[in-house]
C-alpha cells in the first residue's frame, strides 16, 4: 500500500514545476547553488537558529536545508540541476510535507544525502553522462543519468510499523523508510550495494521501490507516462503561490523564521494556519506541534497536527524516544505518553476487526487529555467512515462529548465493529 501512494505523491507533486534548464550563479566551490527558491529554503548549522538562503547564493556543503516549500540547485560544475520539492498534501495522497537534503562535495558531478520528501536530479549537460551519488539512510545509490536531459524523481518517506513504540533501546526505534525512483526522462543506471537497474521513461521500466528493511530494489514497467504527472492548472498554481508566499513572509518577521510560523498557526488564514503547522514538523520543533494538540479554539490545528506529528515520528531513528521523554516532562504518565505514541503509529491491522478497539476508542472520547481524544477521533472516522457526519469538537465541553459518545455508540454498538462498505479508507 505504502509503496503505491509513494509513488502517485512523487508523481504528482513533481509535476508542480515545469524542468527547463536554468543559469549557473555566481562562480563557487561550495557544491551547489541555488538558484530558485519557491517560498523559504532554510539552513541550520548545529544548534543555531534557522537562517533563510537567499537564490543566486551558494549553499554551505553538509548543511541541513529544508524547502518550505520548493527550490531548484545547480551543481558547481553546472552538470546536474536539483529540484527539492514538497506538496503540503497538496496533490498526492501521500503526505509529502516537506523536503530536506544536504549537499557534499565528492567524486560525482553532485553527492546528496536526502533526508526526506521529493528530490528531481535532471542532466543539463549539452553532452555525456552525468554522475549522482545519493545517499538514503545508510545506503548510498549511484545514479547515473546517461544524457543531457536525462531526469529522475526520488521519494523517501518514513514511518513506524502500526503499533506500541518500542523504547528500550535506540536502535530498536527505528521507522520502515521506504524510497521511490521514477525515470520521467530518458535512460538512467541505477546502482545501489547489492543490486544494479536500468531504468528508462516509458515505455519502459520505470519505476524501482527500495526500503531500509528488504534491502531489495523491485523494478515496475509502465507502458505511458501516467496522468498525474501534468503541468498545474491554474488553480493548483495559485494555490501553490499562496502557500509560498506564505513560507516567504515567515523568514521576514523580525525575531526569526520560527517566529513567524508560531504566529501563522494563529492566522485568519486556513490555508496558512495549515502550512505553519507543517513547518513546524519540518523545522523540528516537536512540541510546539504537541501544544497545538491542546489548542481550543481551531480544530483545523489539531486536526493537521495529527499527520505531522506521524510524519516527524518516521523520519528517523530515535524520534519516539525523543517524543516520550517530553511528554512526561509535560505531565504525561509513562503508560500514558506510550499508548499516545501507539496511537500515532496506527492501530494494528487485526485490531481493525476487534470489537475491543471500537470500546476504547469511543470511550477515548472523553478521555482527560485533549490530544488523546483528538487522536481517538482522528482514528475513528478513518476506521468507520460512516461516523463522519457525527458532530465532535475534542475541545467542547464534556456534556457534548458525551453526547457525540452516544451517537457512536448508536454507530457501533458495544462488542460490535462497524459495517464497512466499499472501499476502506
Amino acid at each position: 500500500m505504502y509503496p503505491r501512494r509513494m509513488l502517485m505523491a512523487l508523481l504528482g507533486v513533481s509535476a508542480l514545476f515545469s524542468v527547463s534548464p536554468v543559469e549557473g550563479g555566481s562562480k563557487t566551490t561550495a557544491p551547489v547553488t541555488c538558484t530558485q527558491i519557491h517560498g523559504a529554503l532554510l539552513s541550520r548549522a548545529s544548534t543555531k537558529d534557522w537562517q533563510a538562503l537567499r537564490a543566486e547564493s551558494a549553499v554551505p556543503k553538509d548543511a541541513l536545508l529544508v524547502a518550505l516549500f520548493g527550490a531548484d540547485f545547480r551543481s558547481s560544475n553546472k552538470a546536474v540541476e536539483a529540484r527539492m520539492l514538497a506538496d503540503v498534501g497538496q496533490r498526492g495522497p501521500f503526505p509529502v510535507l516537506e523536503a530536506a537534503v544536504r549537499f557534499h562535495a565528492g567524486s560525482h558531478d553532485l553527492e546528496v544525502t536526502l533526508e526526506r520528501g521529493i528530490l528531481v536530479l535532471t542532466n543539463v549537460k549539452s553532452s555525456g553522462a552525468a554522475t549522482v551519488r545519493v545517499q538514503i539512510t545508510d545506503e548510498a545509490f549511484e545514479v547515473t543519468l546517461t544524457a543531457p536531459k536525462a531526469r529522475l524523481g526520488v521519494e523517501i518517506y518514513g514511518r513506524h510499523i502500526a503499533g506500541p513504540p518500542r523504547l528500550t533501546k535506540l536502535e530498536d526505534d527505528a521507522p520502515v523508510i521506504n524510497a521511490a525512483f521514477f525515470a520521467f526522462e530518458g535512460d538512467i543506471v541505477l546502482a545501489a550495494k547489492e543490486q544494479s537497474v536500468r531504468l528508462n521513461a516509458p515505455p519502459g521500466p520505470a519505476l524501482v521501490l527500495w526500503d531500509n528493511l528488504t534491502r531489495m530494489m523491485e523494478v515496475q514497467r509502465f507502458e505511458t507516462l501516467p496522468d498525474s504527472v501534468k503541468p498545474m492548472s491554474a488553480k493548483e498554481r495559485t494555490k501553490f503561490d499562496k502557500i509560498s508566499g506564505f513560507a516567504k513572509a515567515w523568514t521576514e518577521v523580525p525575531g526569526g523564521v520560527l517566529k513567524g510560523v508560531t504566529q501563522a498557526v494563529k492566522s485568519a488564514d486556513a490555508m496558512e494556519r495549515k502550512a505553519a503547522v507543517v513547518a513546524l514538523g519540518a523545522l523540528d520543533d516537536d512540541g510546539q506541534l504537541m501544544q497545538l494538540l491542546t489548542e481550543k479554539h481551531q480544530a483545523d490545528v489539531r486536526d493537521t497536527a495529527i499527520p505531522v506529528m506521524r510524519h516527524w515520528l518516521g523520519r528517523a531513528t530515535g524520534q519516539s524516544i525523543r517524543l516520550h521523554a517530553y511528554l512526561q516532562k509535560d505531565g504525561y504518565t509513562p503508560i500514558q505518553a506510550k499508548n499516545l505514541i501507539h496511537l500515532f503509529n496506527g492501530i494494528e491491522k487485526e485490531k481493525h476487526r476487534q470489537p475491543e478497539t471500537y470500546d476504547l476508542l469511543i470511550e477515548a472520547l472523553n478521555h482527560a487529555k485533549l490530544p488523546a481524544r483528538e487522536l481517538a477521533r482522528w482514528h475513528l472516522v478513518r476506521m468507520a467512515p460512516a461516523g463522519k457526519t457525527i458532530a465532535y469538537d475534542a475541545a467542547a465541553p464534556e456534556a457534548a462529548r458525551l453526547d457525540a459518545m452516544a451517537a457512536w455508540r448508536r454507530l457501533i454498538p458495544e462488542g460490535t465493529v462497524p459495517k464497512i462498505s466499499g472501499k476502506q479508507p
